[in-house]
């Protein structure tokens, strides 16, 4: 092709016709442009579709981790609730310690004590901050949920250390320094179980507990901190289930 537009040229010249040249040359060199731009318009369609396709594939993953995040949260309410409902047991043994129930002090404290933190799943969005490619997500919608929950786990982590804090003066300190724990797991495992050898609580262990302000206040806090928590992580769930919807809505 291009010897022919020369050939054509090289005509143009030998017969004197300077004018037609000119004006063949301008057509040639716009002909060549317009290629050339329809070259690189095809270009940018197929980066923009290989981005796109990228895109979509972090979508989905973003959603997949959503969803087991969704699965923890609902988990993790209802063992908040559950810490809630043990505290106040525990604390109406302390008001009205007549007619105590050893086994049932043992497996509610044990049951507020033992907890643990809440870990979301978001490895396909730490990977896009890592790799400085989270400007892939081309739904700024979407991006500002993502990054308003990572400020609602930032919440959650900050209760949950103060919880933690607290435990460990309230309530671990006191228990540990007074319960046989031994015992009392091996108490706790034979009621999970629903077997008949539940080893025996010591009543008198029970009863300097029970004479602990510092222990008891450890489950006021409990109840407290559990029922922040039960906000935040209900605040997550609300902003995650809203960011599922955006990502359906993106990738249809």
């Amino acid at each position: 092709m291009i010897k022919f537009f020369r050939h054509i040229r090289q005509q143009l010249v030998i017969e004197n016709k300077t004018g037609k040249y000119f004006k063949y040359a301008i057509g040639e060199i716009i002909l060549v442009v317009i290629g050339i731009l329809i070259a690189l318009s095809i270009n940018n369609w197929n980066e923009d579709r290989k981005t796109r396709a990228t895109e979509i594939i972090f979508l989905k993953n973003i959603k997949a981790d959503l969803e087991l995040n969704l699965v923890s949260l609902d988990e993790f309410i209802d063992s908040r609730q559950e810490a809630i409902k043990s505290s106040k047991i525990i604390i109406d043994y302390f008001n009205n310690p007549n007619g105590i129930n050893f086994n049932t002090f043992n497996l509610h404290s044990i049951n507020v004590m033992v907890w643990f933190p809440f870990q979301q799943n978001d490895n396909t969005y730490q990977e896009l901050i890592n790799s400085g490619q989270l400007s892939i997500i081309s739904n700024k919608n979407i991006k500002d949920h993502m990054q308003n929950m990572q400020s609602s786990f930032k919440t959650i982590s900050f209760v949950e250390n103060e919880m933690q804090q607290d435990f460990e003066s309230y309530l671990y300190d006191p228990f540990f320094s007074t319960a046989d724990v031994d015992v009392s797991m091996r108490n706790l495992d034979a009621q999970t179980e629903q077997r008949s050898d539940i080893p025996e609580i010591n009543a008198e262990q029970v009863t300097t507990l029970l004479q602990n302000m510092k222990f008891k206040n450890g489950f006021a806090l409990a109840s407290y901190n559990s029922d922040l928590l039960i906000t935040e992580y209900s605040n997550m769930k609300e902003t995650t289930s809203k960011l599922i919807l955006l990502i359906d809505d993106e990738i249809k």
